[in-house]
């Protein structure tokens, strides 16, 4: 059976103060790469290979801005620990949905910016902001390919993606399901992307 849970509304925070003529913050890893991403990877739950779920959701995330003449988002620790955590959360708590908020764990209440700004991200900013996207899916839509098909055919997650002013990424995969109703389901998948942009 091939079914998609909802990940529930988008979440996209915003703080800025003082000047906004600072420079970005320098991130020292590089962008995947956007030529070429692995189909195989890409059409594969994360199941044994998280890795390369996660790095696949990142090359065609990418691929979808160089595409459209946007720069690649460059990979950053404190965003991929932000995303790592909230999936783990997701797929132990399984609390995602219809009609539930993907992106407040119901245990600890945190959200995109709590979880971002505790991973260490943009300490002291003049200017910065946030934004999360997740997917669950399973029976054959728990792949890489299928969350970001169904984040770009969605206008707000679209958005996000193709946010020209966000520039720092951090995303996870995990194997199984963030929704009760795929618990148990082959081919389950969970991801979580964190996006950031930081002026000091």
């Amino acid at each position: 059976m091939r079914r998609i849970a909802s990940p529930a509304r988008i979440a996209l925070s915003l703080a800025t103060a003082g000047c906004l003529a600072a420079t970005l913050v320098p991130v020292a890893a590089a962008p995947a790469s956007a030529a070429y991403c692995d189909p195989a990877a890409s059409a594969r739950s994360p199941g044994n290979a998280a890795d390369a779920a996660r790095l696949a959701v990142a090359c065609l995330i990418n691929a979808e801005r160089t595409q459209r003449g946007l720069q690649p988002l460059t990979t950053n620790p404190s965003l991929t620990a932000a995303a790592q955590q909230h999936t783990a959360a997701a797929v132990q708590l399984k609390w995602w949905g219809p009609g539930k908020d993907a992106h407040r764990n119901p245990q600890t209440g945190s959200t995109p910016e709590s979880r971002i700004k505790a991973a260490g991200y943009c300490p002291n900013p003049r200017s910065w902001a946030v934004a999360e996207i997740a997917y669950t899916g399973w029976g054959g839509s728990g792949t890489p390919k299928a969350a970001v098909t169904w984040w770009m055919n969605s206008p707000g997650h679209r958005r996000i993606i193709l946010d020209g002013s966000l520039r720092e990424y951090g995303s996870w995969a995990q194997d199984g399901a963030a929704d009760r109703a795929g618990a148990g389901a082959s081919g389950a998948g969970t991801y979580v992307v964190t996006f950031g942009r930081c002026q000091q």
